[in-house]
């Protein structure tokens, strides 16, 4: 169904009382002076014009007002449910609050990890700074050291850097991932921040979360 605008029916009836002014001077005219073969053809030609308007308009009309009564019991079907649903309205405000409560929540709750994570991060470069002071910069076979980036390694265990932004980012993916598994954001791949030092770091983090959560 092609819908009718009002401008658009507005415009062919404007267009057909226009034809109908145009025919009746036309009338005049003619009636004036019946010998002209101008006027003759001018009255026949307006005849034809402003039959076919006037019929354009009659139809647009006649579909505006059926597409209209179709408009209008939409219309009033939609304030029926609207009276009808207001406790699902109750229901979907409740529901967006809580929503929106969780994830202020898990905001601050991600705000405090990623300072937890910044400040291992500054205590890691801390050690490695201590290191680099005594002169213990890291060779191969020893066991305590600061690597060129300045991840410490303390008798045997190397402390890497930490991408905390890469730490939540694959935490979130990996949470959106076991309630929606096909959501784009468990394809999605955050390029590492901070060197391979800190890339170790995120996977070191991220593999004691999920033990510690019986992963």
């Amino acid at each position: 169904m092609v819908m009718i605008s009002a401008e658009e029916l507005e415009s062919v009836e404007e267009q057909a009382s226009a034809a109908k002014r145009d025919l009746a001077e036309a009338e005049a005219s003619y009636a004036r002076n019946p010998a002209s073969p101008a006027a003759y053809e001018r009255h026949q030609e307006l005849i034809v014009a402003a039959d076919h308007v006037a019929r354009r308009a009659v139809a647009l009309r006649r579909e505006w007002d059926a597409q209209q009564a179709v408009r209008d019991a939409r219309a009033a079907a939609g304030e029926a449910a609207a009276r009808e649903m207001a406790g699902t309205v109750a229901k979907l405000e409740t529901s967006r609050q809580a929503a929106v409560r969780a994830v202020v929540e898990a905001e601050a709750a991600m705000a405090r990890a990623l300072a937890a994570l910044g400040e291992h991060d500054r205590v890691v470069r801390a050690a490695g700074a201590e290191l680099e002071r005594r002169g213990l910069r890291h060779q191969d076979g020893e066991e305590t050291g600061a690597y060129m980036d300045g991840a410490p390694r303390i008798a045997g265990v190397k402390w890497p850097l930490v991408d905390a932004g890469g730490v939540l980012a694959r935490c979130l993916s990996e949470r959106v991932g076991e309630v929606w598994p096909r959501h784009p954001l468990t394809l999605s791949v955050v390029r590492p921040y901070g060197g391979v030092s800190a890339t170790e770091g995120r996977d070191a983090v991220l593999a004691l979360v999920r033990s510690a959560k019986g992963r």
